[in-house]
């Protein structure tokens, strides 16, 4: 005969149904539903319309610390860049999610040079240490 211990099946039970109620939060915290394809369609165009583009977040220090790099220490003119602040537009959200679609990087700072991915802020700063980074600019802002 089969013996139970009911104590420990309780248990059991609530360990699987609370890790299936914090997975449905944190999954859908995360906002995995797909933006249209317009939202994508205008998102690309915004990265095409400037020879630098960035997506940022008013209050995250890598997004400070990039735009400080391009356009203090690098002197990259503003008019020659598209700077969006998710934080601080209604379609923020969707713009975000729409760069995780289209180069599966769904953290800011997000960063374009002359339509080209360049990544976040540690990706930027790897590029200035190597010496990369100024030609690159010089280049495509000539």
């Amino acid at each position: 005969m089969i013996s139970i211990d009911f104590s420990n099946l309780i248990v059991i039970i609530a360990v699987l149904l609370l890790t299936r109620y914090i997975s449905q939060k944190f999954y859908s915290s995360l906002g995995n539903k797909m933006v249209s394809q317009d939202t994508v369609n205008s998102v690309k165009n915004m990265i095409g319309q400037k020879k630098i583009f960035v997506a940022s977040k008013s209050y995250c220090p890598y997004c400070r610390a990039a735009k400080q790099t391009l356009f203090e220490e690098l002197k990259v003119p503003m008019d020659k860049a598209v700077v969006l602040e998710l934080d601080e537009i209604e379609e923020g959200s969707d713009i975000q999610q729409a760069l995780a679609e289209i180069n599966g990087q769904n953290t800011v700072p997000n960063i374009y040079i002359d339509g080209q991915h360049i990544g976040g802020n540690s990706d930027l700063q790897k590029l200035k240490q190597t010496g990369k980074l100024q030609p690159l600019l010089q280049k495509v802002l000539a």
